[in-house]
């Protein structure tokens, strides 16, 4: 499939390219470190402009995400668009407004045009998301918020209308959303994960232990834990205990799959499945559960597996 093309930048191979492309100061950078790096959206504020571009790599679902981070300031811009082959192999093109910058509207539009442009020449049709950023009142009055959405909305409508092309209210304030949103980016291509995903978050509201789905990686696809996350990224001591965990399977057990298990003396009791070295199913029990949970248990379990198989012919389409 089109989207595990491979991508070259220095060296380092990418199946998934990821541009983030704004104007100066439209929180490019703070959307990645909330969704991607565990950064408290309060520490945001500390993070420096970025000059001219960055690329990071993020290991999610055994793929390889090269995210692009274009740097919004006047100058940056005017000399990577003159350089149009940095854009090329785009995957998904994420465009970003501020909407506590309104004035800022119609130059961002000519900016996205340009880009398009450029991906025309590049002879590359990446799917578009527009997140229209900052949607919080932390600093802002909700009714001129709501106004600015409105007319954003009706500014870039058509900057668009030609591209696969999804709109988001985005902010760093709602870090679970924005995982969820950048989740489902990474899958998008691909109906039947999401539709697994989809699947997983409504058997969770049905069992009574707490569950955590992530990849082994620690990537967290669907979970119904408060504070193991943040953003996509698990929880330290967690990411931590499934990496050593993977590293058992791996080396010692020399099996694509396996199950662990412990329990306390109080009789509170956790598994961890992992399933084709890529899905890590994480459960915490206080106690024996009912039969009706265990077996809904058992069916997502039996899910996560087949899971794992999608994704490994996912790699091999």
């Amino acid at each position: 499939m089109e989207n595990y093309k491979i991508h070259k930048k220095n060296k380092v191979k990418f199946t998934i390219k990821i541009s983030l492309v704004g104007l100066g100061g439209c929180g490019k950078t703070s959307l990645y470190s909330v969704a991607f790096a565990e950064t408290k959206p309060e520490d945001t504020k500390k993070l420096s402009p970025t000059i001219l571009y960055e690329t990071r790599r993020h290991p999610f679902l055994g793929l390889q995400v090269g995210i692009f981070d274009f740097g919004g300031q006047e100058q940056y811009r005017k000399e990577y668009m003159d350089r149009p082959d940095i854009f090329k192999g785009t995957d998904v093109l994420i465009c970003i407004v501020d909407l506590h910058d309104p004035n800022s509207f119609d130059q961002a539009k000519e900016y996205f045009e340009g880009l398009l442009d450029i991906h025309r020449k590049n002879n590359e049709k990446p799917k578009v998301f527009l997140f229209l950023h900052k949607y919080d009142t932390e600093s802002y009055q909700k009714e001129l918020l709501d106004t600015n959405v409105k007319t954003a909305k009706e500014l870039f409508s058509d900057t668009f209308k030609d591209y696969d092309f999804e709109l988001k209210l985005t902010s760093i304030y709602q870090q679970d959303e924005l995982a969820k949103i950048f989740r489902d980016i990474l899958i998008s291509s691909y109906k039947d994960l999401k539709k697994s995903v989809e699947k997983a978050e409504s058997q969770l509201e049905e069992i009574k232990a707490k569950i955590i789905i992530s990849d082994v990686s620690g990537n967290v696809l669907v979970h119904n834990v408060q504070g193991v996350s943040s953003g996509l990224t698990l929880r330290g001591d967690l990411r931590d205990f499934i990496d050593a965990c993977n590293t058992v399977r791996e080396n010692i057990f020399m099996s694509d799959s396996c199950r662990f298990t412990g329990q306390s003396e109080d009789g509170k009791g956790i598994e961890l499945h992992i399933f084709k070295y890529i899905i890590a199913v994480f459960v915490m029990k206080s106690g024996e559960l009912e039969r009706e949970s265990m077996d809904k248990l058992n069916v997502l379990l039996n899910d996560m597996r087949l899971f794992a198989d999608l994704i490994i012919s996912a790699h091999n389409d």
